[in-house]
């Protein structure tokens, strides 16, 4: 069974929105999700996941790594190494509370009828490979294995930037010259690059 089937064999039956729909109710993410979730009652007990692309590695991945009420280390390890800094070619622990923040938006996602991987643009990053990227922070938390960088096909940067606030899980940066939303799980701001 692939992750979001997880989600949608659920609720069998329940009518979805359309994409409109969809966006219309991501302009109010707040009010939106909160209603989500009381539709799924123990959400965070369910089992939790993640369906990611890479485009310039060209993978893809759908794991569950929380389950049962514990991580499932052999998933969590392959997320890991999906998220790895792929200049260097390494991977490094990523943040749990991150991965919930991915899980909470692709169940978002499939709980409105459009079940689709969110694309990462960057994950880990090591020292090096910090130092050559454009704007990057000296001590940013890609370094730690505690943000994420991506976008959602058809969703917009906007919707995401509200959702990731939302969410607060931490720092949301909204970089719409590079197509890109930032989510880490430091302390909660927001900021435009």
């Amino acid at each position: 069974m692939t992750p979001p089937d997880i989600i949608t064999s659920r609720h069998a039956g329940l009518q979805m929105p359309d994409r409109r729909a969809f966006l219309l109710a991501a302009a109010f993410a707040p009010e939106a999700f909160a209603q989500a979730a009381q539709a799924l009652p123990g959400f965070w007990n369910q089992p939790r996941w993640v369906w990611l692309k890479r485009p310039a590695t060209g993978e893809e991945i759908r794991a569950v790594y929380w389950a049962q009420g514990q991580l499932v280390q052999s998933e969590y390890l392959r997320i890991c190494w999906f998220l790895r800094d792929v200049r260097a070619k390494k991977s490094m622990y990523m943040s749990i509370v991150l991965l919930d923040m991915l899980y909470a938006t692709s169940a978002w996602l499939a709980w409105h009828g459009m079940a689709r991987p969110i694309t990462t643009t960057s994950g880990a990053r090591f020292a090096s490979t910090n130092a050559m990227i454009e704007g990057a922070a000296k001590d940013g938390l890609h370094q730690e294995g505690r943000a994420h960088d991506g976008l959602i096909e058809g969703v917009s940067l906007e919707s995401m930037v509200k959702l990731g606030a939302w969410l607060g899980g931490g720092g949301v940066g909204y970089y719409p010259a590079k197509k890109f939303c930032h989510w880490d799980d430091g302390r909660v701001r927001f900021w435009k690059g």
